[in-house]
């Protein structure tokens, strides 16, 4: 932490989230901060309950958002928490939230706190541990499968309202349209980005039955996986309402398998078998949109990783997580033109 406000400083800005949340006299400690990522620290906690009279102590996890925005996220962390308190009681796996908040500035940045899970996240650590213990990718397949059928059943009422929604009727066309409007704010040109979303306008698939809440960033690195499988999915600051076969199809992208392409299901397991866990907890599955959200989400994180380069050429931030992204555009491109291939 040797940049931004002293740990004495954010440790008393989380005890005044946790207080404003419910939590009586909490003491914070930070305990270690984990890698940093693109748009968000974790910091590690102790968190005693109670004040120095003693109660419970829970093992914590605060998240801090910073200045860089991950491309298309809108939602405020607050509601954000409420989204993830609605997983819960829908049966997803998640960290149980303890606190959030908008905007405390001893803090740092808007930040949602936690209770810990134990578990790798990391996807190398996380492919590890399932080739170190036999059927528990299967497992993990399966209960993907099932937490997504859940979330996608739950419904809409009762979201938060800065929840973003794609257009009810049309949330693939709307989906394409907003990928258009995103490309166009990239001076430097992309032809194979524009064609795809041309092929994306012009092979729109079929509509679901219903819109849902869509996680829209369920994939490997963002699930908490341990000993017996799902422990927690993570990240949810691009939730938003729209077609569920997005979330199915996003795990599948070749990006998120860290090249173990024989699963194409996050690294770790097959299509059938993310298919049939998904409908057998209750979700509708469609082929032409699958396919259709594989090509459109791997168009999505082609603009994204030019986004974030031409964030660091032009001095908006000095990430070098973002100055690394623009050389991984071919990739994605090369993703792009594949799929439109098998789709044609």
């Amino acid at each position: 932490m040797s940049s931004g406000p002293k740990p004495e400083v954010v440790a008393a800005g989380l005890a005044e989230v946790l207080a404003a949340a419910g939590l009586h006299s909490p003491l914070v400690t930070i305990d270690g901060v984990a890698s940093a990522g693109a748009t968000r620290k974790t910091l590690f906690l102790t968190v005693q309950v109670g004040g120095d009279s003693g109660g419970e102590t829970i093992a914590a996890v605060a998240q801090i958002s910073s200045n860089n925005v991950l491309l298309g996220a809108s939602m405020s962390v607050e509601d954000e928490a409420k989204l993830v308190d609605l997983a819960e009681l829908a049966g997803v796996p998640v960290a149980a939230v303890l606190g959030a908040s908008n905007d405390n500035e001893s803090v740092g940045g808007p930040v949602v706190i936690t209770r810990r899970i134990d578990g790798p996240t990391i996807p190398r650590h996380v492919l590890r541990l399932l080739e170190a213990t036999p059927g528990l990718g299967d497992t993990l397949i399966g209960q993907c499968g099932a937490a997504l059928a859940q979330l996608h059943r739950s419904g809409v009422d009762g979201v938060p309202e800065s929840l973003p929604q794609l257009d009810a009727d049309r949330p693939a066309a709307a989906y394409a349209d907003q990928l258009g409007r995103t490309l166009d704010g990239i001076v430097d040109p992309h032809p194979v980005l524009r064609y795809g979303i041309r092929w994306l306008g012009q092979n729109l698939p079929s509509a679901p039955p219903s819109p849902a809440i869509v996680h829209g960033d369920f994939r490997n690195g963002n699930l908490i996986v341990n000993d017996t499988g799902l422990g927690a999915v993570l990240d949810w600051e691009l939730a938003h309402v729209g077609d569920p076969m997005e979330d199915l199809a996003y795990l599948c992208l070749r990006t998120w398998r860290f090249g173990n392409d024989h699963l194409p299901a996050g690294g770790f397991g097959t299509i059938e078998a993310l298919r049939e866990a998904y409908v057998t907890a209750g979700g509708l599955w469609r082929d032409d949109a699958f396919h259709w959200w594989m090509t459109a989400r791997t168009n999505w994180w082609g603009i994204g990783l030019a986004f974030q380069a031409r964030n660091f050429t032009e001095g908006a931030t000095a990430s070098i997580v973002h100055a690394a992204s623009g050389r991984r555009v071919v990739e994605l491109e090369y993703d792009l033109l594949s799929l439109i291939e098998s789709g044609a």
